[in-house]
Order: C-alpha cells, then structure tokens, then sequence
C-alpha cells in the first residue's frame, strides 16, 4: 500500500516553517514495517499534486492539520483527493482540540487520527489493506451510518520502540532558519507532551498531561547526522518540556560534549526546574536560548489557570539566565477570562522588573476544547461553541480575545504592540547581529512569501502588513493608555 502524508500549505507569515517532526516520525515508523510512504510538504515547496499522484498512485493520503491558519488550504487539497475516490485521513495538532463532527460535516474527510500516531496509522494501513474493522483501531474516529464513531484512545508508545527519524524523507536545508546568530537552524525533539496541567493549553488533549522521553542514544545520533550530512548549526528543541529535571539537562549537555561537533541550542521549560548551576551548564555547553512560559505577574491568576510554578523563582530564574549570558524569553498571556486591569499591570511590573532579553504578550485564545475553553463555555453563556470548522478562524492570535477579559480590547491591543514593537526593535539580541529579530522576522516573511500560492501570498502579506502598521499606529497613538499601565 503507497500511503502519501501531506503537509498543506497556510497563510502564515508568522511562524517560519519547520521540519514537520510528526509526519517524518509517523512516515520512518510506517517505512520500518515495510509500507511505501512519501512526505509532501506543500508549505515549502509548490507542487503539483496531480503529478505527485500519477508518479507515485497513493492508496490513502493523510494530511497533517497543523492549526486554524491551514483550513482554507485542508479544504482545498482534500477536495482534490475526494474525486480520486481513496481514503483521506486527517490528523495533526489541530485535530486533538476542534470538534470532530465539524470536521466530518465537511464531507472532505473520511478518517481522523488524534494524538500519537506512529502505532495508528500503521494499523490503520494494514486495516484498510485488508478490509478489516476499524472500530478495531484505537485513536481514530470516523464515519458509520450517518454517524461519528470515535474508537478508544491508544495507549502511548514507549519512545524507544520508535526508530531513529528518517531525515532523507524530506529536504532539510528548505527547512534551515535564522535565529540569535544561527544560520542553519532545525527543530528537534527529545521528548513528547508535558505533565502539567495549565487549563490554556492543548496539552491536556493531545498528551493526556503525560511526557515520554526518547533514548538519548537515539537523539544525539540525529543531531549528529543533521550537523555532519545536512550541515545543521542549530537547534530548537521543539518539546513541549524539552528538560524535566537538572539530571536530564546534564546528561544531554554532556552527550553534546562527547560528539565534539559545534552547534548553538535552546529549548522551552517551565519556572522552577532547572537550578541557576544548570542554566550555566547549558549556556557552557553551546545554548544560546531559554523560552519560559510565565503567563501573568499575577499569583491569583497563575491559581486560576493552573500554571502551577513557583511565583518567588520567577524573577531569581532570568537572573540566573543573565548572569549565564543566556538570551531568555518571558511569554506572558494577557485578556484572561475575567482578567481586570490591575492584574495586567502586575504581569507589566513583572516584565519590566525580569532580566530577560525579550518579554513576549500574546493575547488568551479562546480554545473552546480545553480546560479553559470549557470552563469559559459555561460561564459566559454568549460564548457556546463553534457550529462549523471555519468559525474556528476565529481563534487569531493577535485580534480576538473574544472580550472575555475586563480589559478594554484596545488597551490590550496597545500593551501587546508595545512589548512586540520592543522586542522587534531590541538592537542586541545576539553577539553576531544587530537587529536580530527585526533581520529574522523579515527573513521569515521573505521566504514565506516566495513558497506560497499567489493568492496565499497576497492575502498573508495584507494582513501582515495591516498587522505591523496597527502595531506602530497602536503604540504612537495611544500615550494616554501607555500611561495607565506605565509604559510611558
């Protein structure tokens, strides 16, 4: 069976394109146990799928459904293979938190397979190749009589069952980013989910709150053959939790060591893992950058979500971070359900006291599957949810707080544009670069831009366009509100 995995295309000048890890992990476990599998990223490259599909005749093709900015291109490939009459199977991140029946009132899909899934889709494979039953395959849902089954979620895999990643199933260098001084940048990852229960997250859908580690072994062999054959000089840790524990960190740091290869690293964890000895560690071991999630300066707020870190290490953490020469990154959520202007101003002061290199302010989104999204579901009884799959077009990252909040939508407008516009504009990120967020993010746009559809393209320039002067026109034209919160 030639089974096609499909990256789609998304108007998204955002985030810069990386390597799809879940599709090359599912496509090297399918291709371990002897299926044909293809990878086709349509977000790097453009391609025609009519020649993809004569060169190698797909008996079912998946396409990887990665967030909402992707459900104009998920309709429009999945119309193409519906007229080929074979089984179109969607999985992906997005698919853990929408509404299944919203997906299948499309009438564009015929499977969904949700959270992990290596063991999925190679019994699914062998299930459709031999007309079996798939109320047998656990973690998928599908169609029967008019109606959605959803068969029981499959049990995590242990990491070491999973094969070393097949890095030949894609082109890596189209893959290569910019950041803090890395020119040839991938993401990687040592590990899956995290245990942590903060109600905002998709965590609790896609990784059930449970993290699994993969064999260091295993791991330090992909980074080698990523730097020696691909010429890779970077790495983002993409996991969820890349370090649970300082034990964790040394062990990788000195694993790095041992391969004498030289690379710059960052990773995201959580307050109150690593000690300050740690974060010295890494930064001496080639990392370059720490993401923290801290969310609010607030401590009833951090109650509220569940955030569940350590308030009074908070700020003794990106101390550490700085007395190590580490670039750290502090992301804040603001417009939380009920959130008032007082504690947005606690989550201000805290930015402006932390010694961190950037301070991030991304609005609450509204995620009507989570913990949160539920909660806000029965409290704010104007909010139910979504009736069809683009409804979920709503969910913008930097437009629509649903006004949930107490705050004004244009005082969190101008409090985001500020600390985005600081960060954008900060002159000394990294010591190879001035501007070096400013030269990365017009990097990301030019790159996009040439790899997109025309009409894509148009559309995702006006709106970054219309974003970024928004930003400027939000800060310059708003002193009254930047005095309010202490900004001016």
């Amino acid at each position: 069976m030639n089974v096609l995995l499909i990256q789609p295309y998304h108007c998204d000048l955002i985030h810069s394109i990386s390597l799809p890890l879940g599709p090359i992990s599912i496509a090297t476990y399918l291709k371990q146990h002897g299926v044909n599998v293809k990878i086709c990223d349509l977000a790097v490259k453009k391609t025609s799928l009519a020649s993809v599909c004569r060169d190698f005749r797909p008996d079912v093709v998946g396409l990887s459904f990665p967030s909402v900015k992707a459900i104009d291109a998920m309709v429009k490939t999945s119309r193409f293979f519906r007229k080929m009459n074979i089984p179109i199977v969607w999985g992906g991140s997005f698919v853990d938190v929408g509404d299944t029946q919203h997906f299948f009132d499309t009438g564009l899909v015929d499977i969904i397979s949700y959270c992990e899934g290596e063991a999925t889709w190679l019994e699914l494979v062998r299930t459709l190749e031999n007309g079996g039953d798939l109320s047998a395959v656990k973690g998928i849902a599908y169609k029967k009589d008019g109606s959605v089954v959803v068969t029981p979620p499959r049990p995590f895999m242990d990491p070491a069952q999973l094969p070393r990643l097949d890095f030949g199933l894609v082109d890596v260098p189209v893959y290569y980013q910019y950041l803090y001084g890395c020119q040839k940048l991938v993401y990687v990852y040592l590990s899956k989910g995290c245990p942590a229960h903060c109600t905002f997250c998709v965590n609790t859908m896609c990784h059930r709150n449970t993290r699994r580690v993969r064999p260091l072994e295993v791991f330090i062999s992909e980074i080698t053959e990523l730097v020696t054959v691909y010429g890779a000089d970077g790495f983002y840790f993409g996991d969820e939790l890349a370090f649970a524990s300082n034990q964790e960190l040394y062990a990788v740091c000195d694993a790095f060591k041992k391969t004498g290869l030289s690379f710059h690293w960052g990773f995201q964890t959580r307050i109150g893992i690593l000690s300050d000895e740690a974060l010295q560690y890494a930064a001496d071991c080639g990392c370059r950058w720490v993401d923290f999630g801290v969310e609010s300066g607030n401590r009833e707020m951090l109650a509220k979500v569940a955030k569940g870190i350590p308030y009074d290490k908070i700020e003794s953490t990106f101390h550490a971070c700085s007395k190590a020469g580490l670039i750290s990154i502090a992301n804040f959520i603001i417009g939380f359900p009920g959130e008032t202007p007082e504690q947005l101003q606690d989550s201000i002061d805290l930015a402006k006291r932390l010694e961190s290199t950037q301070n991030t302010f991304a609005k609450y989104i509204f995620v009507p599957t989570t913990p949160g999204g539920q909660e806000v579901v029965r409290t704010f009884k104007k909010y139910p949810a979504f009736e069809k799959l683009n409804d979920y077009k709503q969910m913008d990252f930097f437009k629509n707080t649903q006004g949930l909040s107490q705050i004004p939508q244009k005082e969190l407008n101008v409090v985001q544009s500020y600390f985005l516009l600081s960060a954008i504009f900060r002159k000394d990120y990294s010591d190879t670069r001035s501007y070096d967020l400013l030269f990365k993010s017009v990097l990301v746009v030019f790159q996009r831009i040439t790899k997109m559809h025309f009409t894509c393209a148009v559309k995702a320039l006006a709106e970054i366009t219309g974003d970024f002067l928004r930003f400027i026109f939000d800060v310059a034209l708003h002193p009254g509100i930047l005095k309010k919160y202490h900004l001016k």
